[in-house]
């Protein structure tokens, strides 16, 4: 074989083999950004989750400092306790 035949051939050989190579590539970059893109999606969701729970909590925290459970529960038997004795009274003087 002449040295311009196997040139030829080596050149064309490299040719297919870079079309190859580029095709394949394209493939995965176009797999990765699908990827990269499904991330963001979640990412963002995460962010919207965070920013709520954020949200969430300084509201229970301002609830909290403002008196909150402890203060309701209080309030609550204490205003419970009080109406059991007016009954009791009530009751009591009913009876006489």
């Amino acid at each position: 074989m002449s040295e311009i035949l196997q040139a030829n051939i080596f050149f064309f050989i490299t040719s297919v083999a870079v079309v190859v190579f580029t095709i394949l590539l394209c493939t995965i970059l176009y797999q990765i950004l699908k990827i990269v893109k499904s991330v963001k999606r979640i990412v963002d969701r995460v962010e919207a989750g965070s920013e709520q729970l954020a949200s969430d909590m300084s509201k229970l925290r301002s609830y909290f400092q403002e008196g909150g459970f402890m203060g309701s529960m209080f309030s609550f038997f204490m205003s419970k306790r009080g109406t059991e004795k007016k009954q009791k009274r009530r009751s009591r003087v009913s009876k006489d």
